[in-house]
């Protein structure tokens, strides 16, 4: 019996580990070929630059030839226009079969409106160019991102629901991946060209992580708001430079924002899970600081913040993850960032529990200094609490 989901969390970790969009998509129409037994697959994926979508193809068994000329569609191609405009859905799925485009065309619905019809014989010659006989949209927002669509399987047989709930976990996937790409791809620029504007880019980023976590609304922001004044209180009481502080201070800023964009690789299913994780679940959270770092790894200038993020999760006891360092071997940034991020879910409502009280998440933290966190971090959250900053 073929594992859906072991399928989708396998290719999930190989997108988000992708920096480039077109290897991208032959990633994700190779696996869809080889899961489905397909005879060939197609993916066009919208063109920042352009303003149009370029097709990629896979070989399939016999593969497609490309017509010429269609190697990129614009937005007026009927293909993209179904999915854009309200007015020409024909069902209420989040997909278009070729059979049922038949089947509605045949019932002839239009006799008093020629443009309706004309459009949707346009859009099944589409279809019958590229051999198609499912076509699923992939969006970020209201903004279509891709369509993924499918040729006959090899066996003739018909597409089943499973399998068509499969392709479309797979292709918001690849969406959130061409996010992940555009997003980097941005900062990377940013960083040579404005500083600001390169840390509004890092929270669109962090919102992005957020969008697949829906319990953890404003999580980032408030995590990385309690980050900042433990580093401001930690400074005034070692004393630390002035140019220290402030080339600590935009680490830690960054790395706070981007703490959990591991996330990012996670499965949705066990991210908004209600109840308490199982044992493998929790295995499958617990990768997200390694895939975190693997996302950052091809900017250089990260290398800090990317060590930062790594460890957010170890413990001062080395009891935490992924490498179980202890004391002082954890970098100072991280074990800010834990107390930061430990306090903002202790004072938050989880489906599994109610908040705690500031008190009573301070008490927590107090109990759990020089075991799970860094003592210095959580004498700067007493602190803190005893001046209202909290």
């Amino acid at each position: 019996m073929f594992d859906y989901r072991r399928e989708l969390e396998k290719a999930a970790r190989q997108m988000i580990l992708i920096h480039d969009t077109r290897l991208l998509t032959k990633l994700i129409l190779r696996t869809v070929v080889r899961s489905l037994k397909i005879k060939h697959a197609g993916f066009f994926l919208y063109r920042r630059d352009k303003d149009d979508y370029l097709l990629t193809v896979s070989k399939g068994e016999r593969g497609l030839r490309v017509p010429e000329g269609f190697a990129k569609v614009s937005k007026n191609n009927p293909l993209i226009r179904y999915f854009l405009e309200e007015d020409k859905k024909i069902n209420k799925n989040n997909f278009l079969l070729y059979e049922e485009l038949s089947d509605f065309l045949k019932k002839g619905y239009f006799k008093k409106k020629k443009d309706l019809r004309v459009f949707f014989e346009e859009l099944k010659f589409q279809l019958e160019l590229f051999k198609a006989k499912v076509c699923i949209p992939g969006f970020f927002r209201n903004r279509l991102i891709g369509i993924l669509f499918l040729g006959d399987k090899i066996n003739k047989k018909t597409f089943l629901p499973e399998e068509l709930g499969f392709l479309s976990v797979l292709t918001s996937d690849v969406v959130m991946a061409v996010q992940n790409v555009w997003l980097f791809e941005d900062l990377k620029s940013q960083l040579e060209k404005n500083r600001n504007l390169f840390l509004s880019l890092v929270k669109a980023l962090a919102s992005a992580i957020e969008a697949k976590d829906k319990y953890t609304s404003g999580h980032t922001e408030r995590v990385t708001s309690y980050a900042l004044i433990l580093l401001e209180e930690i400074a005034k009481m070692k004393k630390f430079s002035p140019s220290r502080y402030k080339s600590l201070r935009e680490k830690l800023k960054i790395a706070s924002l981007l703490h959990d964009i591991g996330k990012i690789g996670v499965s949705e299913k066990i991210l908004n899970k209600k109840g308490f994780l199982t044992k493998e679940e929790r295995k499958e959270i617990e990768k997200h600081p390694l895939l975190g770092a693997e996302i950052m790894k091809p900017v250089e200038e990260f290398k800090d913040i990317i060590e930062a993020v790594k460890h957010h999760h170890e413990r001062y006891d080395g009891k935490g993850y992924p490498d179980g360092l202890k004391g002082r071997k954890i970098p100072f940034l991280s074990a800010i960032i834990s107390v930061a991020d430990a306090y903002d879910a202790m004072t938050s409502e989880r489906p599994y529990r109610s908040a705690l009280s500031k008190e009573e998440a301070i008490k927590v933290a107090e109990s759990q200094s020089k075991k799970q966190f860094h003592p210095l971090v959580v004498k700067a959250l007493l602190k803190l609490c005893k001046k209202g900053k909290l």
